[in-house]
């Protein structure tokens, strides 16, 4: 019985919706390459013992490592069988059924000779790792008979990312690690940080009880997993596009060298303004296990763009997919830490971070009861009982709104609004009334572009129903306030693909610079959506078949945007925002009320 569920589980596993697949920590695939499913792949053993065995051997090609290590794990058994697995645990106390992740010994090479080698990734999760063989019989009964025992770098910083704060001459720099003990950044205009000052940060973290439900606050190590500190510091008195050098961390533990150069007071006169923005990314993971996902092509692509030169990157909503697991947002915080250093990285909140139906008395958006749940929508808890926690400590973003949920900021010629569409965005509602505040303070002599984004779109043609249902109420509400403030696109992920409007007014195609363009680029990583297109007049371009991001170039009068595909560079839409023109005629939205 065990072999036929061992060999369903290595077949055929891959059916569940790609859109909702859940990747184990070192993300295993079966044997046509199919990316596996953590709720599919977890061994329950009927018992377990500690029973260690001088004849099995098991050994890394290290002992310590530091944060996304590459680590050769080497194991000898002259008894192997096919069930056998090599186990993961962090911290070591955890119980043998409590791994992090395992490999079979039948799955590493050589293992016909019952020896094997295989290598994994391992983050510097606050915790020190043990390996552990465990020999598995035919009632499922686990013995372990050898473990290694591999440490941590002790409270190393990591996951640096900077932010821009919406007043000028200030950045944030932010990060984790796993103490609190006087955590600052030192900065300076020297790349080797002669005559540097020093910036005390703040600490923030939170527990299992701190989340909204489960999954997130189940303490097992596919879950919650203690996060450690999260430490913000808040450079000031920054000089316009000069090149600023900094380091963060500790005395005794401190980052590698990181630069960015800062951002253009309101009164710098800028020639053009450069940005990337996308949606739906998730976590890739490193080539030697065949990995060629989109998030590793978008993110290599991103630290290709930066070295030409980047002002900032949005990212709205989708970030990790961890949905409650601990694991997934250190992966994901490593992955962006290179660009995200280097480049303000500005993001927001999707239905993977957020969207929960129970414990709204903790959700840090101040949202009522358990969140956004019109009879219309199709909102449910993606979140994975998160409700938006993890990453509300994770970013800091500019404070004239509701933090990381919405807000608004200048760089250089564009004004820039994050709203959320998972939180109440109709007329009357607190955001929508912050969103039209906002949209009437715009100088737009001094930014005469107005960028829009959330996680999901207003207009759709692909084929999802759901999704098109809350689009259209989506643009009951907020259209006019686009046509009144005069919004020149809009920017949107959710869907795992890439489209395109014309100029659009309610429906209507309109001359350029007459109205919002809507920009779906939801393409940045995750699974691509495969669902056919509904042939509408206002979608001009469409495609599920390329992972990408759009950039963006504006100057005082055009925007040149451009959807470039990774891997390979490749624009495969292009277009011309032209500045709104003035005096248009009335367009009636009473027939939207």
């Amino acid at each position: 019985m065990f072999l036929i569920v061992w060999l369903l589980l290595l077949e055929n596993i891959g059916a569940r919706n790609l859109r909702n697949i859940e990747h184990t920590p070192f993300h295993k695939r079966n044997a046509q390459n199919i990316l596996l499913d953590v709720r599919d792949t977890h061994v329950l053993f009927s018992d377990s013992v500690f029973s260690q065995d001088e004849s099995v051997k098991l050994f890394a090609n290290t002992s310590m490592i530091s944060n996304e290590e590459a680590v050769e794990i080497t194991w000898n058994n002259p008894a192997a069988n096919l069930f056998d697995m090599i186990a993961i645990y962090t911290p070591p106390s955890r119980r043998i059924e409590d791994y992090l992740d395992f490999r079979y010994v039948s799955d590493t090479k050589g293992w016909e000779k019952n020896q094997g080698v295989f290598k994994e990734i391992l983050f510097n999760m606050r915790a020190d790792y043990e390996l552990r063989y465990l020999a598995i019989d035919v009632h499922q009964k686990a013995t372990v008979k050898a473990t290694f025992r591999i440490s941590v770098q002790d409270n190393e910083p990591m996951h640096g990312h900077i932010a821009v704060t919406g007043r000028p001459g200030e950045m944030r720099v932010m990060w984790g690690s796993a103490k609190s003990d006087n955590p600052r950044v030192k900065f300076s205009q020297s790349p080797d940080l002669k005559n540097s000052m020093t910036v005390s940060a703040t600490t923030t973290t939170y527990t299992a009880d701190d989340l909204c439900g489960s999954r997130a606050n189940i303490t097992n190590p596919l879950m919650f997993q203690d996060p450690g500190f999260f430490h913000t510091a808040l450079l000031k008195g920054l000089k316009p596009g000069v090149r600023y050098y900094y380091t963060y961390g500790t005395d005794k533990a401190t980052s590698k060298t990181a630069s960015f150069t800062g951002a253009p007071y309101p009164e710098t006169k800028v020639a053009k303004t450069r940005f990337i923005g996308f949606g739906d990314m998730g976590v890739h993971y490193p080539p030697f296990h065949g990995d060629s996902t989109g998030a590793a092509d978008v993110t290599k692509a991103l630290e290709e763009e930066a070295a030409k030169g980047l002002d900032f990157i949005l990212h709205f909503g989708d970030l990790s997919y961890a949905r409650g697991r601990g694991y997934s947002w250190d992966q994901f915080m490593s992955q962006m830490s290179t660009v995200a250093e280097q480049i303000p990285y500005m993001v927001g909140v999707g239905n993977h971070e957020y969207d929960h139906v129970s414990g709204g008395e903790k959700d840090p958006s101040g949202a009522p009861e358990n969140g956004f749940h019109p009879d219309w929508g199709n909102y449910g808890e993606d979140g994975g009982g998160e409700c938006g926690v993890p990453t509300v400590h994770r970013y800091v973003s500019p404070d004239n709104g509701n933090g990381v949920f919405w807000y608004s900021f200048d760089y250089g010629l564009v004004h820039v609004i994050q709203f959320s569409s998972e939180h109440d965005f109709r007329p009357g509602s607190r955001q929508f009334l912050w969103l039209e505040r906002d949209l009437k303070s715009v100088d737009r002599k001094r930014t005469p572009w107005v960028v829009m984004t959330s996680h999901r779109p207003l207009y759709t043609s692909q084929e999802q129903n759901g999704d098109h249902i809350v689009g259209l109420h989506m643009r009951l509400a907020l259209e006019e306030l686009f046509y009144v403030y005069k919004v020149n696109i809009h920017l949107a992920g959710h869907l795992h693909s890439y489209e395109r409007t014309c100029p659009v007014i309610a429906g209507d195609c309109v001359s350029p610079g007459s109205g919002t363009v809507y920009v779906i680029v939801g393409s940045a990583g995750k699974f691509l959506d495969a669902e056919s297109y509904t042939e509408y007049p206002w979608s001009k371009y469409q495609n599920c078949e390329k992972f990408g991001y759009e950039r963006i170039t504006a100057n005082t009068t055009h925007m040149l945007v451009e959807f470039v595909t990774a891997p390979g560079g490749q624009v495969l839409d292009n277009f011309i925002v032209p500045s709104w023109e003035e005096n248009l005629a009335h367009r009636d939205f009473k027939k939207w009320n």
